[in-house]
């Protein structure tokens, strides 16, 4: 009966392995929401970036700046 009750009962080594690997999926899992959570605010932020509008240069050239492009437009000839 003595044998019995070593093999149900877990040894330390087993439960310290379950303990670390429970905690390196929740390190894991933790790590996966923080990208998830940087990831939709870099793609609102480049959605709903406004344009905005730098002055006139001597040629008559105007850039529109946006999240991360920029267009000019050339209004004048001078």
């Amino acid at each position: 009966m003595h044998a019995r009750e070593e093999v149900i009962a877990p040894s330390v080594a087993h439960e310290k392995a379950h303990t670390r690997t429970a905690l390196a999926l929740l390190l894991g899992g933790i790590a996966s929401l923080i990208f998830a959570v940087a990831v939709l605010l870099y793609v609102l932020w480049m959605m709903l970036a406004t344009p905005k509008a730098t002055g006139f240069d001597a040629d008559g050239v105007r850039c529109y700046r946006a999240a991360s492009d920029m267009s000019c437009i050339k209004t004048a000839n001078p």
